[in-house]
C-alpha cells in the first residue's frame, strides 16, 4: 500500500469520528427560555418570585437567555415548587440584647445600638422540605428535553431557612450537572 491511499483512509477515519460523535450526541438545549412557576399542590406560594429570580440566574449562568414571552421562547421550564412540614428541630435563638444608650461627658452626641446576644439555650423550631424541579421543554412540545431536582431541610424563620437563600441554593444545585441528566433529585444540605 502506498503512503497516500493510507493518508486518506486516515483522514477519513477521522473525520468520521468527529461528525460521527458530534451527531450521534444529542446536543444540550440553549438558546433563549421562558419560566412557567408553579407549586406541587397548585396553591399560590408567596415566595415563588424568590425562586423564579433565582432560576432566571443559575439558567442565564448556564447559557439561556430568558425571555418573559412563553411564545418566543425557543424553550420553556417548568418550575415547579413543593414544601411541606416534616416536624420540628432544634436552634439557637438570639434573644439577649446588649445596648448602648446615647449620651457622653459633657454634653456630647453618642450613638445608640442594640446587639443581639446568644443565650445559650436553644428552642424548637419547624422545619420545611422544600423541593424544586425543573422540566425543560422545546415550546409546542410536550416531550421534556431535559429535568432535575433538589430538595433541602431547612428552619423557618432561620437566615438558612430565608426564601431567597434557599432558592439560590436550590436552583444552583438543580442545574449543577447540567447538560448531564442528574440520575435523582440533589440533596442540598
Amino acid at each position: 500500500m502506498t503512503k497516500r491511499p493510507v493518508w486518506i483512509l486516515a483522514a477519513v477515519l477521522a473525520v468520521t469520528a468527529i461528525w460521527g460523535g458530534a451527531l450521534s450526541a444529542a446536543a444540550p438545549p440553549g438558546g433563549t427560555i421562558s419560566i412557567e412557576p408553579k407549586t406541587g399542590d397548585g396553591e399560590y406560594d408567596p415566595s415563588t418570585p424568590a425562586f423564579v429570580s433565582a432560576a432566571t440566574e443559575a439558567l442565564a449562568a448556564r447559557g439561556f437567555t430568558i425571555l418573559e414571552d412563553p411564545g418566543h421562547s425557543a424553550y420553556v421550564v417548568e418550575l415547579i415548587l413543593s414544601r411541606e412540614a416534616v416536624g420540628t428541630g432544634t436552634a439557637k435563638v438570639a434573644t439577649g440584647k446588649s445596648a448602648m444608650m446615647p449620651g457622653g461627658v459633657g454634653g456630647s452626641v453618642g450613638a445608640g445600638i442594640t446587639i443581639p446576644l446568644s443565650t445559650g439555650q436553644s428552642t424548637l423550631v419547624p422545619l420545611q422540605r422544600t423541593r424544586l424541579e425543573m422540566r425543560i421543554r422545546k415550546r409546542g412540545d410536550a416531550a421534556v428535553v431535559w429535568d432535575g431536582a433538589a430538595v433541602t431541610v431547612r428552619a423557618v424563620g432561620s437566615r438558612r431557612g430565608a426564601d431567597a437563600l434557599v432558592a439560590s441554593d436550590l436552583s444552583q444545585a438543580v442545574l449543577r450537572s447540567y447538560p448531564a441528566q442528574p440520575a435523582d433529585a440533589v440533596g442540598v444540605p
